[in-house]
This record gives C-alpha cells, structure tokens and sequence, in this order.
C-alpha cells in the first residue's frame, strides 16, 4: 500500500518535471548569452525582464493568488470558469487603460525612469510582454489547481523555452537591445495566441448551470477581492524589490556590472529548479487537506530542511565548474554569487512556514513584512554598495532573505503550525546562512571542501532520521 508521504513525494516529483526542463534551458540559455551578449547589453536585458515581472504583478492586483486560493472553494456561486473569466476582463480593461493613457502621453518619461533611455517602443513592448505573460500565468494556474500534470509541465517548459530561445536567436543576428526585446515580445505573442487556442474552453464563463452567463456580477465576491486587493502590494514589492535593486547597481556602477550581477542568478535558476515543483504542488495540497493533514505537513518541514542543506552544498562545491561554462566577462560574480542562494533557498524553506499567513486571510501582514524586507534590501545596498560595490548588493539581498524568513515564519507559524521542533529548525537555517557564506570568505576549493564537510556533518547529525526516512523513500520510489 502506498503511503501519503509516497504519494506527496510522487506529487512533487511529478510537478518538478517542468521546473528541470526550465533548468536546463535556463543554463545553456546563460551559457550561450554570457558568451555572445556583452555585460552591458546583458544588464539592460534583465533590467527589462525585472521590469515586466514588477508590471505582471501590478497590473494583476492579485487576482492571481486569489484565484489560487479560491479554486476549489465555492464562491458567490461562481464557477472557476467564471472567476478566470472575471479575472481577465478586469485586467485586460485596466491594462487597455492604463497603457493607451501612457503611451499617448508619458511613453518617453516612463521609459526614462525604468530603463534610463528614451524609447516609445520600449513602452510599447513593456506593456505587450507585461499582458501576455499576465494572461499565460493564468491559463497556468489554470492546468496547476486541476492537477493537469502533463499539460502543466509542457505549457511551463513552453514559457521557458519561448523568453530565452527568442533572445539567443536575436542575439546570435543583432547586439542591439531594441531589437533583441521586440523579438522576445513578439515570441511570447505567439506563444500566448497558442494558448488561447488550447485552453478556450478555460475562460468560457459557464455557469452552474452549465450556461455562458457573461455578466460580470461581482455580488459576494468581497472576500475574493481582498484578499487580492491585500496580497497584491506584496507581490508588486516582492518584484520591484529586485527591480529596484538592479536599477541602484546600474545608476552607481553602470549596465555592465549589473550584467554581471544578473549573470550569477544562474545559481538562483538552479534553486528556483528545485523550489519551483515543490511550491506547486505544496500550495496546491496544503490549501486543499490543511485541516485533516496538519501532522503530515509539519513532517514536510524537516524533510524541506535537509533537502535546502544538500542543494546549497552542492551548489557551492560545484561553483568552479559552473562557471566555466558561463563567459570570461561574467566570472567575477563567482565571489559574491553564495551570498544570492540565500533569497531562493530560504523561499524554498518558507514554503513549509508561512502557509498559516493565506490560511487566516491575514495577507495584510505580508504585506508588512514584504515593505520591510524591500526596505532592509535597498538600504542596504545604497549604503555596502559604497564600501563593497557589486558584493555589497549581494549582502544586502542576504540580509533581506534573512528578514523575510524570519518575520513570513514567525507570523506563520501562529495561525498555523508547521514545525514540530523549533530547535532543530533553527539550527538548520543557521547551517543554509554558513553554507552561504562560506565561498565569499573562503576563496580556494580545498578549504572550502573541508568547510561544507564539517558542516553537513553537523547538519546529519542534527536531521539524522530525516536523512534516513528520506533517503529511504526516494530509494523506494526510484524502484517503481
């Protein structure tokens, strides 16, 4: 008979497929850009991309967690189809809106203030790719909540695919950004008309009644709204606080340290891998069995610990050989780059924390507590970035990482408790922070190797029969 924790493992691993399709194609995507882009172009790149993930976030007011949290709950009588529906006609006026107001009129300041260039056409593709990767994270939401494993994994190696195929091949012809973004903008177009077709039956507005009923009534959906209206600024802060960061590294240090800043998120790709999958699914399996499952989500816990320990230590020791694989220009991240896994590593761990904080509709809080961790992020990179340039900024997004766990799993943890042993819990997070700062103090390979040793070994001995009953279940599940 197969166990739930079998059953959990088989969930995730399922829902991981795409996330190491993505990981893959983000690698040689690094590989291939570090070596044909310069730095500078490189930055500006990122620059764009972290612009449109803030313009996703804000022009989507949180309907997208909204729409996550009440996919299986019954609300004002709305089907999912409906909801979905609602959800993009809203956005879609606000964006028609906003975007036509902008274009006509503040097209040249906005691009100056985002992107430090005056361009009309920047603007333009700013809010094409912004929509199109809003409406595709729906139809995403969409194949995750109904389980559709297959055509979830397909779809997110679509959308990775897409972004970084279409920037290799305009690279490969051109080093102009210009042309480089509208060809990634007008790929993420066609992806998005491929997706329409698909899924149309998704955002068809049938009723209970099995009817289109086309009405956007939106009579008790109070508590839909809310908790978009409350989560939203959390999300849009969550994003600008990377965007923000980029932004302060190119006005002190110019585009082409912040391309090289950018290159060492190849680490944060390789994490976003591994959390990526377990988010998916964890989200999903929480919000549906927390009430009758909580000891078995408290078990997850630890298990998500000493996964973190393993990774992080991977990663470290396997530094030198990923970079040889990204260009000369870009490898001076190498000594700065651990201090970036925290941010990553600690969501990953988060995952398993900070679920009582959606559960009792507090997204308030988070919303405190991500303005706090913006905050600890940009002030502190205005400040080392003077004493530690491009290093600084990565100490500051450590330091911020640290925050948010902390606050995000304090609050947590009070209205819905997930750890069973604090003191285990605590020492594991400060073995991830010593693992992170290990290659930033300590340059060479052999002493660095010795240094991870001692301190996995600490960490075995502190999640000793989490170490075994995982090994054990993987072992089990690879046999099948």
């Amino acid at each position: 008979m197969v166990k739930k924790e079998d059953s959990i493992l088989g969930g995730i691993l399922k829902y991981s497929i795409s996330t190491w399709a993505n990981l893959f194609i983000g690698f040689l995507s690094v590989i291939l850009t570090t070596r044909i882009l310069l730095p500078e172009t490189y930055g500006r790149i990122s620059l764009f991309l972290s612009a449109t993930s803030v313009g996703v976030y804000f022009f989507t007011v949180g309907l997208d967690g909204a729409y996550i949290r009440f996919f299986n709950d019954s609300l004002a009588d709305n089907t999912r189809f409906q909801l979905l529906y609602k959800n993009l006609v809203i956005i879609t006026g606000l964006m028609l809106v906003i975007g036509g107001i902008v274009l006509l009129f503040f097209a040249d300041s906005l691009s100056n203030a985002l992107f430090d260039i005056n361009s009309q056409l920047i603007i333009l593709m700013f809010f094409l790719y912004t929509y199109c990767c809003i409406v595709l994270r729906f139809l995403n939401i969409n194949y995750r909540m109904s389980f559709n494993v297959k055509m979830y994994n397909i779809q997110n190696v679509m959308l990775a695919c897409f972004g970084k195929l279409m920037i290799i091949i305009a690279a490969f012809f051109t080093k102009d950004f210009f042309i480089i973004v509208t060809v990634l903008t007008l790929g993420i177009c066609l992806l998005l008309s491929v997706y329409l077709t698909i899924q149309r039956k998704e955002f068809i507005p049938v009723d209970l009644n099995g009817k289109i009923n086309i009405s956007l009534d939106f009579k008790g959906c109070w508590v839909y709204f809310r908790f978009a209206l409350y989560s939203a600024p959390a999300y849009i802060i969550t994003y600008a606080n990377v965007y923000l960061s980029q932004q302060i590294i190119s006005s002190k240090m110019g585009a082409y340290a912040l391309g090289i800043f950018s290159s060492a998120g190849i680490f944060s790709t390789i994490l976003s891998a591994v959390q990526g999958g377990f988010s998916t699914y964890w989200s999903a399996y929480v919000y549906k069995n927390y009430r009758n499952e909580q000891e078995k989500i408290a078990r997850m816990h630890n298990y998500v610990l000493l996964s973190a320990i393993l990774i992080i230590s991977a990663l470290v020791l396997g530094r030198d050989v990923i970079y040889l694989f990204i260009g000369e220009d870009y490898r001076a991240s190498k000594m700065f780059f651990s201090l970036l896994l925290l941010m990553p590593i600690l969501s990953f761990v988060l995952e398993t924390t900070d679920k009582g904080i959606a559960l009792s509709n507090k997204n308030e809080i988070l919303f405190f507590i991500t303005v706090v961790t913006v905050a600890v992020n940009i002030i502190g990179c205005i400040i080392l970035i003077n004493y530690f340039g491009v290093k600084g900024a990565a100490c500051a997004s450590a330091l911020s990482a640290l925050v948010r766990y902390i606050l995000n799993t304090l609050w947590g943890q009070k209205y819905y408790k997930s750890i069973s042993n604090y003191s285990k819990s605590i020492i594991s997070i400060l073995i991830i922070i010593v693992l992170s700062v290990i290659p930033s103090i300590i340059y060479s390979f052999w002493p660095i190797l010795i240094a991870v040793l001692i301190v996995d070994l600490i960490a075995l001995l502190v999640l000793n029969s989490e170490y075994k009953y995982l090994f054990n279940i993987l072992l089990a599940f690879t046999r099948r």
